[in-house]
């Protein structure tokens, strides 16, 4: 496998996601209870950011999908 065929292809919301639960892991490993609670925070918003953009992007497919 090539590094030039690898990809990643992931939209910011994912990103902000991944981020915020990586966030939570190391509060969690190195017992940092301030982290721990901005991680819990974080990961809520871009969590619910995550599927409200999920449920818009469907609904815009599945619209598209029905005018064919």
């Amino acid at each position: 496998m090539n590094a030039d065929n690898f990809k990643i292809n992931l939209n910011q919301n994912l990103w902000g996601l991944l981020l915020a639960l990586l966030t939570l892991g190391t509060a969690e490993y190195f017992r940092l209870c301030t982290l721990y609670w901005f991680g819990i925070i974080l990961s809520s918003l871009t969590s619910i950011s995550f599927v409200v953009t999920l449920l818009a992007y469907t609904l815009n497919y599945w619209k598209g999908k029905m005018k064919k």
